[in-house]
């Protein structure tokens, strides 16, 4: 999350943008420029998709630090998923289902190791 504060602070700082011209641009208000620069809100599909628009930065760039926060998030709460009462096959699905969720959620994590 920080990672895309800082590239939308440094982006609007270097094309010598105002957070008023960001926000006039993005059609949002100024406050919501401050709180995205100060990682104090997540952007929104629409913010990202115009971010990259306005800086000339790709999508996969710009969302990478949320990608990595939700996999942290998913991968925690997959600890204590509550078990369900379902009949085998529904059993046997929806554990199909969590360990291709593991395995993707680790795959995204290693991605950002260094």
């Amino acid at each position: 999350m920080q990672e895309f504060s800082q590239c939308l602070a440094q982006s609007r700082h270097k094309a010598g943008l105002s957070q008023a011209d960001c926000a006039h641009l993005l059609g949002v208000s100024q406050s919501r420029i401050s709180r995205l620069e100060l990682g104090e809100v997540t952007p929104t599909a629409m913010e990202l998709c115009g971010v990259a628009v306005l800086f000339g930065r790709s999508m996969e760039y710009l969302a990478e630090p949320l990608f990595q926060d939700r996999a942290l998030v998913i991968r925690q709460r997959l600890l204590d998923l509550p078990e369900v009462r379902t009949g085998w096959l529904g059993r046997f699905a929806r554990n199909n289902m969590l360990h291709q969720l593991e395995e993707r959620v680790e795959r995204i994590l290693s991605a950002y190791e260094t």
